[in-house]
């Protein structure tokens, strides 16, 4: 996996896990899918779902901010 999306993912689940009050560091141990990062240049819904050590999966919803390439 690219560097960049497991920082990515990181940073999600951290402040996930932050905003819910919680001191644990997340479960995942297989991302199974991440929404492509858009092309615009706003901001974005997105989602990952990753299955955690014991096998079930968990989705999370997020934003993100477009890459900006071509677009307005």
């Amino acid at each position: 996996m690219n560097i960049k999306w497991l920082s990515l993912i990181l940073l999600f689940s951290a402040t996930g896990a932050m905003a819910a009050g919680s001191s644990e560091a997340p479960d995942i141990q297989r991302v199974v899918s991440l929404t492509p990062v858009p092309g615009s240049c706003q901001v974005e819904p997105a989602t990952m779902v990753y299955l955690d050590s014991q096998g079930v999966s968990h989705t999370v919803n997020y934003q993100v901010m477009g890459t900006c390439q071509g677009g307005v």
